[in-house]
């Protein structure tokens, strides 16, 4: 019998390894062949789940956005909620470990290109929809807990600290010997602290 693929795994190898050469090379020197040797493949398997480069750069954008949400959506499963679980959560999307620099690298590639290309912008601004509407969503469960001051908004409260994510995040990722993983947290963590006032 044929050996059966899953065509849907394959596809996110083949993102996954997209991402990996964007972050390395940047996206105008990421080739189809650099992004085949990296999922061990073949250009030809490539075009086959891509239509054309432009339709695997956005998978690789993808991927990485599909991360970060997931990395804001998990919810704690051993500490009730609280607003240092909160901020611990938004740590985990700074660029504070290799792959986290990794993404950070591909989503400022993308970020650049989105200045002149409206249909990307777009793109980029429904992610951020998305990121903030989960930020908002947990400040709501901690106000309903009791636990943060019900004079925040939530959704102004959730665009704050998309902004102090991505300043870190963009500063540390272009100047990462002064902005070590600690020093990034330690700073993320004063800021939030700042928006977020508990009761």
């Amino acid at each position: 019998m044929p050996k059966k693929i899953d065509h849907e795994a394959r596809r996110r190898d083949i993102a996954e390894a997209a991402v990996q050469v964007i972050g390395e090379q940047g996206i105008d020197n990421a080739r189809l062949i650099d992004v085949a040797r990296a999922a061990g493949a073949t250009t030809g398997a490539i075009t086959h789940y891509f239509d054309d480069k432009n339709a695997l750069l956005l998978a690789a954008l993808d991927h990485v956005a599909q991360r970060i949400l997931h990395e804001l959506h998990a919810a704690p499963t051993q500490n009730p909620i609280s607003v240092d679980n909160l901020i611990a959560r938004a740590c985990t999307v700074l660029p504070i470990h290799e792959e986290g620099m990794r993404d950070w690298r591909v989503w400022l590639c993308f970020l650049g290109r989105a200045v002149a290309d409206t249909a990307l912008a777009r793109i980029n601004k429904s992610y951020y929809v998305e990121f903030r509407d989960g930020i908002s969503s947990a400040v709501e469960r901690l106000q309903n807990a009791g636990k943060l001051d019900n004079i925040i908004e939530p959704g102004a409260a959730a665009d704050s600290v998309l902004a102090a994510i991505d300043g870190i995040g963009v500063r540390a990722t272009l100047d990462p010997e002064e902005w070590p993983a600690e020093r990034q947290k330690s700073q993320l963590d004063a800021m939030l602290r700042a928006i977020l006032p508990t009761r």
